[in-house]
């Protein structure tokens, strides 16, 4: 027997899309929705104060099926957009998908089929990254295919995920959850925070849920169209929220004696410092004068910054960016990143790469 044939319409699939300025391809990603091979879905899109027609191809998208229901709501972010999106499904299980990406036909039938033969809490599917009529690379991992995890494997083997060794993507979308498993954290712990809207936001939702979790299966059938579309590459200045993000998993470990993501999480945040960095000069969003005041700063206030100095005090590192953020070499860890920007960006792998990715960008725009 079919994996697929164990399914019937009668369980209910909510699917949240929440909305920001999409007007280009939300037609695409609500057509992808609807034309599903399973039917008996809740199609919730909120409108986070969106500023072009987004909100008017949504309420249009309405009058063609029954199944879609718009919220309206003042921008808050894709946090609150899908939070308030959760709190309005009333499906057995939930599926998160971004209003300019795509699933497969077939998408929602197979995630609902695993979860329901193999009695699991999530399932993980396989993504593509898309660029008009282009696709390529998975988003896999090392988590087993086929095969159930449950508990306390999974949180002793996989809560690592979370702490920059991931065998799983942490993203929201490609992937289908038992919605009484999100409502059990959701009444015990901060799913969809405040301070956390707009990056690092899947993680951190995915992190919080995960040791509430009975069990997940990784499937590699393809469910998700993941689309790189807009600008080839620009300046996120919400980045912050990864450094706010890096101390409410030091807390979190803390909580778990989680203690193998220790070493990890500390060498992700000096990651993230140095990108950071970089991201600043090559957009010239900020100089020297502005990006030392920003470390010292980032050292007399993180709450992580003492103990990841202490760890890597104590297990010495080869790599310089280390041994410069432990001397709090703060004028050599601006010249190292401005190297490495340089270096990089004279190197013929980057210089060919972003040729490519623009010409993608040109023909997917045409």
């Amino acid at each position: 027997m079919h994996v697929t044939d164990i399914i019937t319409n009668q369980n209910k699939v909510s699917i949240v899309v929440p909305l920001y300025n999409q007007e280009r391809y939300l037609d695409a990603c609500l057509r992808s929705i609807t034309n599903q091979t399973y039917k008996n879905l809740e199609i919730i899109v909120v409108n986070d104060g969106s500023t072009d027609g987004s909100l008017e191809i949504a309420e249009k998208w309405t009058e063609k099926d029954h199944r879609i229901k718009v919220i309206n709501k003042a921008n808050e972010g894709v946090t609150m957009a899908r939070r308030d999106g959760y709190l309005k499904a009333t499906g057995e299980f939930i599926a998160f998908v971004d209003s300019d990406d795509l699933l497969p036909r077939h998408a929602l039938e197979s995630m609902l089929a695993h979860i329901v033969k193999q009695d699991v809490d999530v399932v993980l599917g396989t993504a593509k990254r898309k660029l008009g009529i282009l696709e390529w690379g998975t988003f896999n991992g090392s988590f087993p295919l086929h095969q159930v995890v449950s508990q306390p494997e999974l949180f002793d083997k996989h809560y690592i995920s979370f702490f920059g060794k991931a065998s799983f993507h942490n993203n929201m979308w490609g992937r289908l959850y038992r919605k009484s498993v999100i409502d059990k954290a959701y009444q015990d712990t901060e799913l969809f925070p405040t301070d956390i809207r707009f990056m690092g936001e899947d993680l951190f939702f995915n992190m919080k849920l995960f040791p509430y979790l009975r069990s997940m299966y990784h499937t590699d059938d393809l469910v998700y169209y993941y689309r790189y579309g807009g600008e080839v590459e620009s300046f996120n200045p919400n980045y912050t929220s990864l450094f706010l993000l890096c101390d409410k998993r030091l807390a979190l470990l803390d909580k778990y004696d989680y203690n193998d993501g220790y070493g990890p999480l500390y060498g992700e945040y000096v990651n993230i410092v140095y990108h950071y960095i970089r991201k600043l000069i090559a957009f010239k969003q900020a100089g020297k004068d502005i990006i030392i005041p920003f470390l010292e700063n980032e050292f007399s206030s993180r709450e992580l910054m003492p103990r990841l100095l202490n760890y890597f005090d104590k297990n010495k590192s080869p790599n310089k960016s280390v041994q410069l953020l432990v001397a709090r070499d703060f004028e050599g860890m601006y010249q190292y990143a401005y190297d490495a920007l340089q270096n990089r960006r004279s190197s013929l792998k980057f210089k060919t790469k972003r040729l490519f990715l623009k010409t993608l960008d040109h023909f997917a725009r045409q």
